[in-house]
């Protein structure tokens, strides 16, 4: 194998992991933003209320849009998980980041089913509520509450699975690892932790309430705030592969 051989062979690995570096950077900063936004738009519904809730949801002329915003969201910022636990090889750490990845992709999975089930399923059965004659309204009321009740399901699970398991793991791997600041790991550990008895709470109870609602303003903002954090880093990072 001559001179030029060696070099093509070993240009290419880090050409790959630059691109993979620099594009999941990219995704983890749109994509957080993209999940700030469709979250701080989204119409708040209230609790133990199934008529104001079905009222809301058909009357707000946002609801499919928010909730396709928050899906491109979560896709995106899987794209930055995953170029994370691929800068992130060898030990413990390395087989945590691995471990992380698919967490991730099983948790945003499950993330984008709860969100289109929610802005666009919610809605038509909603805006059916609304236009149903009084003699079916309760039947089609019904519906809609079968729905939310779905949906507070598949919440819990995204927040034990995804904002729980994910990030725990991938927060221990980055404290781990001699590639990026020990504290950014464990600060993410502490919401990943945080995540899962929201989750629980969720699942036994089957709607919000006053920790629930709290919990799921804090913990996701870290997680947010945390993937912008360590999409910077991954940028800063690529520029030292090539």
């Amino acid at each position: 194998m001559n001179e030029q051989e060696r070099a093509t062979m070993t240009t290419k690995p880090s050409l790959e992991k630059w691109s993979i570096f620099r594009i999941g950077a990219v995704a983890g900063i749109v994509g957080s933003l993209l999940a700030m936004v469709g979250n701080l738009l989204h119409p708040a519904t209230p609790s133990g209320d199934p008529e104001g809730v079905a009222q809301t949801i058909a009357q707000s002329e946002r609801w499919v849009l928010v909730h396709l915003v928050i899906v491109v969201g979560l896709i995106l910022m899987l794209g930055a998980l995953v170029a994370l636990s691929r800068s992130i090889e060898g030990g413990v750490a390395g087989a945590l980041a691995q471990l992380g990845f698919v967490a991730a992709v099983a948790g945003v999975t499950v993330g984008v089913i709860l969100v289109i089930v929610d802005g666009v399923a919610a809605k038509h059965l909603a805006d059916a509520w609304e236009a149903a004659p009084p003699n079916q309204a309760a039947a089609a009321l019904g519906v809609v509450v079968a729905e939310e009740t779905i949906n507070f399901a598949l919440a819990s699970l995204f927040n034990i699975l995804f904002a729980g398991v994910t990030f725990i793991l991938l927060g221990l791997a980055v404290a781990w690892s001699k590639e990026y600041p020990g504290w950014l790991g464990w600060v993410v550990v502490v919401a990943g932790v945080g995540s899962v008895p929201v989750g629980l709470v969720q699942a036994y109870t089957g709607e919000s309430i006053g920790f629930t609602r709290i919990a799921t303003i804090i913990f996701p903002t870290i997680i947010t705030l945390w993937v912008v954090v360590m999409s910077v880093l991954l940028w800063r990072k690529a520029g030292k592969s090539r």
